[in-house]
């Protein structure tokens, strides 16, 4: 039997709705509860020298309102530098060679796909392109997924000397058990003893301070520039997330989108500056 008409057009929408993105326009102002829309949101938070724009990596529309800020700042005339999830420090000279004009965008898909294999180029690629035609540096954050790895399956305490060297020095990613019930919030522990959730734990702490680390080294040595946080929700998020674990009192700003537990019910004025909007 065809679908009545009004059936038709709300699938259209819904469908229309899923292939655009969805554009992100108004956002939760989480200090007042109020909702403004994103050009009063990126005036607010332009004058940070961190700003974290989290996502949910599948999401187009969270790209779409990254890139929108970028493009933002650069017409306020900011110096900008991109910090991303998305990519190991082993990758920076292809990123510098990248942001500089010298690599051809095959060759740059390669260093995209090895570093973030699960979700689509074209996530992302507006933003690649947009440091490129604007020679912005787009900075790798993450630890070495090979260390990662081993936290997560057996625990900080077991890294070796030679793993221990591919971090900063002062990295330590054992965790209180706050932590692991935080984490617990995000992911459930199913099947797992504590002991194994708590490596899970504290390879996210492990993730969370090399990519505050990086941070704030390249700010260190780079003050002029204002950074442009890439991450994923739990990582931007301000309890438990990167932004706790930076250090010399930087300030930052965050905006997330609704990431389950976070939602306008719930969302605190330490969990994020401003919460998205999202029609769907």
């Amino acid at each position: 039997m065809p679908f009545p008409h009004a059936a038709r057009l709300l699938l259209s929408l819904l469908l229309t709705a899923l292939l655009c993105g969805c554009s992100i326009s108004q956002a939760l102002r989480v200090r007042d509860g109020a909702t403004v829309d994103v050009d009063t949101m990126i005036a607010d938070i332009s004058g940070a020298p961190v700003l974290f724009i989290g996502e949910r990596h599948d999401a187009a529309a969270h790209h779409g309102l990254q890139l929108r800020v970028l493009q933002s700042l650069k017409a306020r005339g900011k110096d900008v530098a991109i910090g991303m999830e998305m990519f190991e420090l082993v990758s920076q000279p292809a990123l510098d060679a990248w942001s500089a004009g010298r690599v051809p965008e095959d060759a740059f898909r390669k260093v995209y796909q090895w570093s973030w294999h699960n979700i689509p180029w074209g996530m992302y690629s507006d933003i690649f392109f947009f440091a490129r035609d604007n020679h912005i540096p787009i900075v790798a954050l993450n630890a070495p997924r090979s260390v990662v790895q081993s936290v997560a399956q057996r625990g900080f305490a077991s890294l070796s000397p030679l793993e221990l060297a591919e971090l900063p020095p002062d990295i330590d990613a054992r965790v209180t058990d706050e932590f692991v019930r935080f984490i617990g919030s995000y992911s459930s522990n199913h099947g797992r003893n504590l002991e194994s959730f708590r490596h899970i734990a504290e390879a996210q702490m492990l993730r969370n301070m090399v990519m505050a680390r990086r941070i704030t080294g390249y700010l260190a040595a780079h003050p002029e520039k204002v950074m442009v946080v890439i991450a994923g929700g739990g990582h931007a998020r301000g309890v438990g997330g990167v932004p706790a674990e930076l250090k010399g009192n930087l300030e930052y700003r965050i905006v997330l989108p609704p990431v389950p537990p976070l939602d306008k019910e719930h969302v605190t004025a330490e969990d994020t500056d401003y919460l998205l909007v999202e029609r769907f």
